[in-house]
C-alpha cells in the first residue's frame, strides 16, 4: 500500500498525496483524511462565526421589559377562529358540539326549496344581516353556509371582525350538503339565540 497515491475523498481531503487511504473495512469510494489539520481550515472559520453569534444572542441581545412584554403579548394565540369545513367535519361539529348554531345566509326562497336541520336563517343580502349577526351569542361556535359558500364566506369575515370567536364556513355551501347524499330538511327556521341567553 506504500507508495500508493489516491485522488478520493470530498472537500479539502480530496487532495493528491500520501496521506489519504483508503479504510479497509470500507466500500470503495469511501476514505478517511489522516491528517485532521488538513481538512479544517474551512470549518474553523465556521465554527468560529457560530460560537460568535451564539455568544452575541446570549449575552448581547437581552429585550428590554418593553420588549419583553410586547413579545410576551405576540405569543399570545388568537382566539379568533375562521375557517372552511367540509361536509363530514360539519356532521362532526353537530355531533360533538351541542351549543353549535348552524346559520343559513340564503335567501327566504332558496331557504324553502331545503335547508340543513337545525339551522336558523339570517339572509346575508338583507340590510338587517349586521344587527341581526351582532346580536348572536360571540362565545359559540356558529356554521355559516349559503348556496355554494360565497356569501358565507363573506359573512364570515364580517362576523369574524366582529368579534365572533369561532366560526366555519361550509365548503361547497347547501350544493355541497345536498351532493355528498346528507340529509336535506324541509322544517321552519329554528329561533336564533341572543346574547347573554
Amino acid at each position: 500500500m506504500q507508495g500508493r497515491v489516491s485522488y478520493f475523498g470530498l472537500g479539502p481531503c480530496a487532495k493528491r498525496g500520501p496521506w489519504i487511504t483508503p479504510n479497509e473495512e470500507a466500500k470503495l469510494g469511501y476514505f478517511r483524511c489522516m491528517s485532521r489539520l488538513d481538512c479544517r481550515p474551512q470549518s474553523q472559520g465556521l465554527s468560529l462565526l457560530l460560537a460568535l453569534t451564539m455568544v452575541l444572542n446570549a449575552f448581547g441581545c437581552q429585550p428590554t421589559s418593553h420588549e419583553q412584554a410586547s413579545v410576551a403579548d405576540a405569543r399570545q394565540p388568537d382566539l379568533t377562529m375562521a375557517r372552511d369545513i367540509s361536509c363530514s367535519e360539519l356532521n362532526a361539529l353537530i355531533l360533538g358540539r351541542p351549543n353549535l348554531l348552524i346559520i343559513d345566509v340564503r335567501t327566504h326562497q332558496e331557504w324553502e326549496q331545503g335547508h340543513i336541520p337545525g339551522a336558523g336563517l339570517i339572509d346575508f343580502l338583507e340590510d338587517d344581516f349586521d344587527s341581526k349577526a351582532s346580536a348572536l351569542p360571540t362565545d359559540r361556535p356558529i356554521v355559516l353556509y349559503c348556496a355554494a359558500g360565497g356569501r358565507s364566506s363573506d359573512a364570515m369575515e364580517q362576523m369574524k371582525t366582529a368579534g365572533f370567536r369561532e366560526l366555519y364556513n361550509l365548503r361547497g355551501g347547501y350544493y355541497g350538503w345536498e351532493d355528498a347524499g346528507e340529509v336535506i330538511s324541509q322544517a321552519p327556521p329554528i329561533p336564533l339565540p341572543q346574547r347573554g341567553q
